[in-house]
């Protein structure tokens, strides 16, 4: 996905989010460009239950809101915070959900909670449009088919999966796991294998 995006000046490049759900925060991570006031509002139903803010004057920017609504997101039921961070005249709105994931011998814990995945194989297949899908409903509607069929998530395959993808499956509770597409490659070669490390960190 490509899109071309105006900003004003002073703006906010990027950002990560890193939820704690024992503390009930959520610490985001930003780096701003030029100086200004940063603040963070987090929403839950449209409910606002935590803010923070500070100054910058451009660079790294790391502030905890403290929630006042503590929501799990779980296989099945997608619970997610709606964030509004602004910064100058610059706003950006994105999301975030809480939970963490822990191994416990040979079980995945949600939340503490061992979760059976009943994953389907997804290759990102289209017959229009082969590794791109026609539309943003056709990539929801491939999670609503495979949770129709009893799957909770999907092991994706073959390819860099879209942002798009990965947004309806927080939405509607999908679990994921990402696999490199490296078909073919030669793991005992130095340079392909420190390639291949490089890429796979970034996706």
């Amino acid at each position: 996905t490509v899109w071309l995006e105006f900003v004003p000046e002073n703006y906010v490049k990027k950002a990560r989010f890193f939820p704690n759900v024992e503390a009930g925060t959520i610490t985001i991570e930003a780096v701003t460009v030029g100086d200004g006031s940063f603040c963070a509002e987090a929403f839950y139903e449209g409910r606002r239950c935590g803010q923070a803010e500070t100054t910058t004057a451009g660079g790294n920017v790391v502030v905890t809101l403290p929630l006042s609504e503590v929501h799990l997101w779980e296989a099945g039921a997608g619970r997610l915070y709606d964030l509004t961070i602004t910064f100058g005249k610059d706003t950006v709105h994105s999301y975030f959900g809480l939970r963490n994931v822990t191994i416990s011998g040979e079980k995945v814990l949600i939340n503490g909670k061992s979760v059976f995945q009943r994953l389907v194989l997804d290759q990102g297949f289209y017959p229009d449009g082969i590794w791109t899908a026609p539309s943003d409903e056709a990539l929801k509607r491939d999670i609503e088919i495979s949770m129709a069929a009893g799957f909770n998530g999907a092991r994706l395959h073959q390819k860099a999966f879209e942002e798009r993808f990965y947004y309806w499956a927080d939405k509607l509770g999908y679990i994921t796991w990402g696999e490199a597409p490296s078909w073919g490659m030669d793991a005992n070669s130095i340079e392909v294998a420190r390639n291949f490390l490089q890429e796979w960190s970034e996706l």
